[in-house]
């Protein structure tokens, strides 16, 4: 090859320059060759090497540099032509003539395409983030300028016009433009391309290049949606053979930007979710804000999301403080992958979704990523359309939009929403229309048809899960930032000690997989029981019978599963059967999805197809259920209609599975109307075939040889291959096609004409065909919600399976919910995510919420487990209320409104919030929305600032809780608290027990401590840090220093500090009582 020449990606260099003073690079390698003729042709090696691929999918095509203006456009016509070799060929020869050029214009040819072309490589450094190049409001006009502003004395060819003119209109996009048999980028979209994909970069006429295989096209765009950028696909709308006898055939092939992907819109196909762990459903976010009080920076602010893999919607209107902590936990909850915000948002909303999304976002600057979060990277910020930011506009367009689409009781549910919310929802409205997905929002995807397409994100049928709750709780996701997870490794650590209680590691720890609550209660078999599951635990139910209701379904499957199926009615074995086999299932939901908008594969169908003809069979007809009264619903003939049995059994009927399996829509249907439309085409293409069969007796005459027969040879079609002794004596009329040492073939005038004739059949027989199974798709989306109620009962039922596997769990019970303030009483409970094993992990009996006590201070030493036990109290109250049994003997809970805490230790630098300032905004969300049916938990509250200071504001907190009476537990090393709330009522102490074995040789450096992870009344007089230290390896003079200063500073506050203190702050409470 030439030499190279390393480029550093710039915004600004998306032209190759034409200042002529680039080195030029070497002559590229050539090799002999020799034609049919005898003549020899010299190519570049480079030209022999046609097609790359290896195990990275890099590809590299055979460079494309044209000669002159029309370069691009002959290329274009080549690369059609290799296509259309069973017709035409462009290397036709006349008799006697090979239409080959000579060595010297071969030469010539190639002096010129190396003084205009150069191979780039890929630059080496890391993959660029998508938002360092996304045009912001205020420089979308000089960004797009910058990128494909045509620059005056340059001559551009007819592609790269067409290239210039798709990037003006959407200079947002990364572009992939269909040119042949490949996709090419162009300008800087190349170089993005050829570092994300890792594939080659050159630079040919005006613009850099890159290009992949047209069937590997998903799998790269698949590679740059989740680099978090925005790709558009831009397809020949015309093909060679209609072109040629259409009246702009010597113009370019026109395109369009048919597809339009990103994180937050693009749907995976069935059966190819996300493996590289970026969620592969994550919600399409719409965010508008309204200021209410601009002396304490509250506002109001409306969303709307959208799970476009899903079809689920949620909205929400609410007020949020100068934190914006309720926006917080709606991000945490939704996990957008994709947020569409206004340009008149808050300083401090801004800075809530800089946080989440991990880069700073600003209107008048373009972003730089300033810190990556793994469970956040490549969440996209676009931007609303400003023309739909008034109520009155967003209401217009809401209106037409569902009366266009004749979804008049849609508009009806849309116009009693909040008008902030229609805001939002015109904005997503507009947003997808060039991804093709507004579709979302018209059709109800809810479990059955009394659910409302638009469902509130918090109503008062759920529990409230803070963002704050959510993380330090491991709801979903580990979490590392202390606390809990450090006591777990001590407490592992010492039972697996020689002589301890425990030989092993038991099994049971390692089942919560990821170590979350979800990864612990996740037994589902679909995707879609799996997704339901996940709601259910993100909104714990607080309705009595609604809980009632499902904790009686999981007891009625749970028998069902004691007994293997194999015993019992035969309703039973029904549903045994139907858990057996709803695992076979493709995912339905996303299946379902991908018909709906029409983007879903003939071997996509096929599958889907087969799984909803399962599907509908796993219910027999007539059957029906008395208990469980939700199991009844869910199965009940109203879901399984004969309507929908036949419906699939038309569909099945209509297709040809061998067609559909290998992706050929021109034969896929077997009859009905959308047979008939391909029909015709194929029909003309037999009666091509036919008289060109019928031609072949003048050929024989012609040749005076009865046994001749046309010849199919390398994709070419009725080819007449005869000896190179009786090529002589062949009419001039016929034209050479190719030849070899012995014999050539050729077509004669009336051929090429039927094959060109024929190849237009094709054509528009694939156009068609593409019609047709359009088609297809929306008879199948007119019956989407019919189809959808049977997948969501499906989903139901695997999920309720799930938690009745769970409740077969050793140490498993059903929970008692009463309906009153917060309680707790827990008989030998353990934390979920731990395990269940009394061997070797210590069960607590956990009472708290009577009239005497509605808070506990919980001590005791560190590392003792006092997180640990906290977070089993909350953990048994979300999986209670999410209708599952729970980890102990027995269970009294009361249905409790809200879950808030405060625990761990953690900054965040993306906010500008200090470890202690974030400490003191989860303290203030918490107080502000606990209710006498929530239960708070804080942790170490205090310790990020002086121990004055921290004592007082713990101190001030439990005092304000007390008065609120939530059911709280109140962690803390503070000792002088607990004498200082010794009498106050309704508050409690308890500590975590231990035995201690002081040292008899004064020179230790500290007591031998034996945590026993027992809960047991009063307070610890001492929290053994020095101990921990001791076990984390710290030097022995270390410790002694420290355990005797230690000593020497609690005699001091003993005797002087604690007294004053718990004095003048019982005073001051006192003061601010009156006041």
């Amino acid at each position: 090859m030439g030499s190279t020449k390393r480029v550093q990606p710039s915004i600004s260099s998306f032209f190759k320059p034409k200042d002529g003073k680039s080195t030029p690079s070497k002559i590229a390698p050539t090799a002999d060759t020799t034609a049919a003729n005898g003549s020899r042709q010299i190519i570049p090696a480079a030209r022999k090497r046609r097609r790359i691929v290896d195990s990275d999918d890099e590809y590299q095509g055979e460079p494309d540099v044209p000669s002159d203006d029309d370069a691009d456009q002959d290329y274009e016509n080549r690369s059609e032509n290799r296509k259309l070799r069973k017709g035409t060929n462009g290397n036709a020869q006349s008799k006697g003539r090979t239409m080959t050029k000579s060595v010297s214009d071969t030469v010539d040819l190639m002096e010129r395409l190396r003084m205009r072309a150069k191979t780039v490589t890929a630059p080496t450094r890391s993959i660029p983030n998508a938002m360092e190049v996304l045009p912001q409001p205020g420089t979308l006009e000089s960004t797009s300028v910058q990128l494909v502003k045509r620059k005056p004395g340059i001559k551009y060819t007819p592609l790269e016009v067409q290239v210039l003119d798709a990037k003006q209109k959407h200079p947002d996009m990364l572009l992939a433009v269909e040119v042949g048999y490949k996709y090419r980028f162009f300008g800087e979209d190349a170089r993005i391309a050829s570092q994300v994909l890792g594939i080659m970069c050159t630079v040919a006429n005006n613009f850099y290049n890159a290009s992949i295989p047209t069937p590997r096209l998903m799998i790269h765009v698949r590679r740059l949606v989740f680099a978090g950028y925005k790709v558009g696909i831009l397809r020949q709308t015309e093909t060679a053979a209609l072109k040629a006898v259409s009246d702009n055939k010597n113009a370019p092939f026109t395109r369009q930007l048919a597809d339009v992907f990103t994180l937050g819109t693009m749907i995976e196909e069935v059966g190819n979710a996300s493996d590289n762990g970026v969620p592969s459903e994550r919600y399409l976010m719409s965010i508008v804000e309204d200021k209410v009080d601009f002396k304490d920076n509250r506002v109001s602010i409306s969303m709307l999301a959208v799970q476009v893999t899903t079809g689920n919607i949620s909205y929400d209107q609410f007020d949020d403080g100068y934190l914006r902590s309720s926006l917080e936990t709606r991000l945490a909850h939704l996990q957008p992958g994709e947020i569409l915000i206004p340009q008149n948002l808050t300083t401090e909303t801004l800075r809530t979704l800089s946080a989440y999304v991990g880069y700073q976002i600003g209107y008048n600057e373009q972003p730089e990523p300033l810190l990556e979060h793994a469970n956040r990277a490549g969440t996209r910020v676009a931007f609303a359309d400003s023309e739909l930011s008034e109520p009155a506009a967003a209401r217009s367009f809401s209106i037409d939009f569902y009366t266009q689409h004749k979804a008049n009781a849609l508009l009806s549910t849309v116009l009693d929403l909040p008008e902030s919310v229609i805001v939002a929802l015109a904005a997503l409205i507009r947003y997808l229309q060039p991804f093709k997905l507004d579709r979302a929002l018209l059709t109800s995807t809810q479990a059955g048809k009394s659910k409302q397409l638009f469902v509130p994100f918090h109503t008062q049928m759920h529990m409230l899960l803070s963002a704050t709750a959510l993380q330090t709780l491991g709801v979903f996701q580990a979490d590392n930032s202390g606390g809990s997870s450090k006591e777990v490794a001590v407490q592992l650590k010492e039972l697996l000690k020689p002589g301890g209680r425990s030989g092993g590691m038991h099994s049971m720890y390692m089942r919560g997989g990821d170590g979350s609550l979800f990864s612990v209660m996740d037994f589902t078999r679909s995707q879609f029981g799996r997704r339901c599951l996940r709601r259910w635990i993100a909104h714990p139910l607080v309705s009595q019978d609604s809980l009632r209701d499902r904790t009686d379904a999981v007891e009625f499957l749970k028998h069902i599963l004691d007994s293997d199926g194999n015993a019992g009615s035969g309703d039973k074995k029904v549903l045994a059967g139907l858990h057996n086999k709803i695992g076979q299932l493709v995912d339905l939901e996303r299946g379902l999805c991908r018909i709906h908008y029409g983007q879903a594969s003939p071997q996509e169908l096929l599958r889907i197809l087969q799984s909803l003809d399962s599907a509908a069979s796993l219910v027999p007809q007539g059957f029906e259920l008395s208990q469980p009264r939700l199991l009844a619903e869910l199965l009940s003939s109203d879901t399984w209609t004969n309507e929908l049995r036949d419906c699939i059994l038309s569909w099945r009927g209509q297709i040809d599975y061998a067609s559909a399996k290998s992706g050929r829509k021109e034969t896929m249907f077997k009859h009905g109307p959308l047979f008939d439309q391909v029909q015709q085409h194929h029909q003309a293409i037999e009666s091509i075939e036919n008289e060109l069969q019928t031609y072949a007796e003048v050929i024989r005459n012609e040749l005076r040889d009865a046994s001749f027969e046309f010849k199919s040879i390398s994709g070419t079609d009725f080819l007449i291959d005869i000896k190179n002794t009786r090529a002589r004596t062949a009419p001039d009329s016929w034209i050479k096609i190719s030849s070899t040492k012995t014999n050539s073939r050729f077509h004669t005038p009336f051929i090429i004409d039927k094959l060109a004739e024929r190849e237009q059949h094709r054509e528009l027989l694939q156009q068609a065909a593409k019609d047709s199974y359009a088609m297809f798709l929306r008879q199948i989306s007119d019956k989407y919600a019919m189809l959808r109620q049977m997948v969501s009962a499906l989903a139901t039922v695997d999920a309720l399976f799930s938690l009745a596997i769970l409740a077969r769990q050793q140490g498993y019970c059903r929970p008692e919910l009463v309906d009153s303030e917060a309680s707790v009483d827990l008989v030998a409970a353990v934390n979920p995510i731990i395990g269940t094993n009394s061997a070797v992990f210590v069960a607590n009996d956990i009472k708290l919420g009577t009239e005497e006590s509605r808070a506990m201070i919980l001590s005791g030493p560190n590392a003792g487990g006092k997180s640990t036990l906290i977070r089993t109290v909350a953990l048994i109250s979300i999986m209670a209320q999410c209708g599952s049994y729970v980890p102990a003997q027995s269970a009294r809970l009361s249905i409790i409104d809200g879950i808030f805490t405060r625990m761990g230790a953690s900054d965040n630098l993306m906010a500008g919030e200090s470890t202690f300032m974030v400490e003191m905004r989860e303290t203030a969300e918490l107080l502000c929305q606990v209710t006498p049916r929530s239960l708070a938990i804080l942790d170490e509250l205090g310790r990020g600032t002086s121990t004055h200071d921290g004592a007082a504001i713990a101190f001030a907190v439990l005092d304000y809780l007390v008065q609120k009476r939530p059911l709280t537990f109140f962690v803390t090393h503070y000792t002088h608290l607990v004498d200082a709330f010794a009498k106050t009522p309704l508050v409690c102490s308890c500590h975590m027990a231990f035995m201690e074995n002081r040292p008899k040789d004064r020179s230790s450096s500290g007591q031998d401590i034996t945590f026993l992870y027992k809960l047991a009344e009063g307070a610890s007089a001492d929290s053994f840090g020095i101990n921990v230290a001791r076990l984390a390896g710290l030097p022995e003079s270390l410790l002694l220093n420290a355990r005797e200063r230690a000593r020497w500073m609690r005699q001091e506050l003993d005797s002087n500090w604690a007294a004053k203190c718990a004095r003048k702050l019982q005073s001051a409470v006192a003061k601010a009582r009156k006041v």
